[in-house]
């Protein structure tokens, strides 16, 4: 006699039949036949999901993307405050230029009074 190969359920359908279950459509002895489960398997999802453990666990790539995601994240961070700073240096820059190559005019006479330095 072969080997009977363990079943895997998935979280919404271990979800569904609790809920049946809970609302009252079914007995665990009636989920039990209709999908041809153990009715103790049946009552670990219960005490699982009493306990709020019966819920979808992110896979590993679904952790990699939101790592990665959020290294991103601070990489736009901190690339938007290099390029603030370096608006702000550039704004300095070209006011500092326009100082010494303005003309001189009676607003601005006194600035340029004081001599070679």
């Amino acid at each position: 006699m072969g080997k009977r190969e363990r079943r895997k359920f998935t979280i919404g359908f271990k979800q569904q039949v609790v809920e049946e279950i809970a609302s009252g459509l079914v007995t665990t002895a009636q989920a039990a036949r209709k999908y041809a489960i153990s009715a103790g398997v049946i009552d670990r999802w219960k005490g699982k999901y009493q306990d709020g453990q019966l819920v979808e666990r992110p896979t590993t790539e679904e952790k990699a993307l939101r790592a990665e995601n959020e290294k991103l994240k601070a990489k736009v961070g901190e690339l938007t405050m290099q390029i603030d700073l370096l608006k702000k240096l550039d704004a300095y820059a070209q006011r500092q230029r326009n100082e010494r190559t303005s003309v001189i005019t009676a607003k601005n006479v006194a600035q340029f009074q004081g001599g070679a330095k």
